[in-house]
């Protein structure tokens, strides 16, 4: 799972109106003796198909998932809620629709040869003329299709109907048990609509505990965030993340309940896009070769966070990250450990323990050759409340 979000969707009005001016347009459409245009022009926002599947265990959850789903609602997103059980239980499934293709109107051509300024000042007049209506239908497609996210969103019924849940057998909530109901509800997603998805597909698992095992393969080709009703320990955090990534998990969090919504959003939100990593309040924090060690340099990038994150209220993610040499568990546990060492870090200096989200992303989002030095990094990114 690579963090911090990404970008399919409209395009600006004014570079739609840049790019539309260029084209070399023909078949005049003006009437007769009127100005020319040229023919209208239909825009359909370009934006990838995700996947959101979630499994929970029971009621207790539903608050959690209800607000995940509405922060990271999208067009053409596939989502999916299942109950935990023996069989399991669909809750939700159902697609968002996708964003309404717009019509512009064509553009004022120009007039021919021998034009006076009259004619010069009336083409200019039409032409801004255009690109205010370009930019205003262009607006209005996009708020239209917020206004349809919304609309799908609200006839979900999340609330009440995660809230009317029964809780279920004890050992149907494990991160074990969960895993098996989504691996086979993703298959079955494949079997209706084929691999179109691409790296847009997300698993949330909402656990009650991080025991079990996970058949190899079993979660191939996904990113997994794991969310637990608990505050595990670092050592049962590492161990359920390669775990997760022996079953197959693209990228893999494990996040205990000091995880805010809007964390748990985040992180959702960037494995749906592109995987690329937002805003960052640190410069990176550079790790030698196969090495979690803080160095002085690092320590001092560190030393600059510490007013910022003993702030009441501010929480912080700590992504740490590997070069691509090596196996990939080895690269996903070495990163792990370099936000760990980062975290405790700043944990020793008076940041609570509470405030700070580890993750590790293997040998993901490189920034550099391969075996780049740039790779082997921790970014903090701080949320304030």
């Amino acid at each position: 799972m690579r963090n911090l979000t990404h970008r399919a969707g409209w395009v600006g009005a004014a570079a739609a109106a840049t790019l539309l001016a260029g084209c070399n347009l023909s078949n005049p459409a003006g009437s007769p003796g009127g100005p020319e245009t040229s023919p209208s022009v239909t825009v359909a926002p370009d934006v990838a198909a995700t996947a959101l599947l979630t499994v929970i265990n029971g009621p207790a959850s539903g608050p959690a998932l209800s607000r995940l789903v509405a922060s990271t609602a999208r067009p053409n997103e596939d989502i999916r809620i299942l109950q935990a059980g023996t069989p399991a239980r669909t809750i939700v499934a159902s697609d968002s629709p996708a964003p309404p293709a717009v019509i512009l109107p064509g553009q004022p051509l120009p007039p021919g040869g021998g034009q006076t300024d009259y004619q010069m000042a009336q083409y200019a007049k039409r032409q801004k003329a255009w690109q205010a209506r370009q930019t205003a239908d262009l607006a209005a497609g996009a708020a239209q299709t917020r206004a349809n996210t919304s609309a799908w969103l609200a006839g979900l019924d999340l609330p009440q109907k995660l809230s009317r849940l029964a809780d279920p057998s004890s050992d149907q909530g494990s991160i074990a048990a969960e895993s098996g109901v989504a691996a086979s509800a993703l298959a079955g997603l494949e079997e209706e609509s084929g691999n179109i998805f691409g790296p847009h597909r997300v698993i949330v698992l909402f656990c009650d505990d991080l025991s079990g095992a996970l058949p190899a393969g079993e979660l191939t080709g996904d990113d997994v965030i794991a969310v637990t009703s608990y505050l595990p320990t670092a050592a049962a955090t590492s161990t359920a993340q390669v775990d997760l990534l022996r079953a197959g998990a693209a990228q893999a969090a494990v996040v205990g309940s000091e995880v805010t919504a809007a964390q748990l959003a985040t992180l959702v939100s960037a494995d749906l896009n592109e995987h690329g990593l937002s805003d960052s309040v640190s410069a990176p924090v550079l790790f030698g070769n196969d090495s979690y060690a803080l160095s002085p340099v690092a320590v001092a990038s560190l030393r600059q966070l510490l007013p910022e994150l003993r702030k009441p209220g501010v929480t912080a993610v700590i992504n740490g990250f590997a070069s691509t040499p090596g196996a990939a568990e080895a690269n996903y546990i070495l990163s792990f450990e370099r936000a760990t060492a980062v975290a405790r870090w700043l944990e020793a200096r008076g940041v609570l323990e509470s405030a700070l989200i580890i993750v590790g992303h293997g040998a993901s989002d490189v920034v550099g050759s391969g075996a780049s030095a740039a790779n082997r990094r921790v970014l903090v990114v701080i949320e304030r409340a």
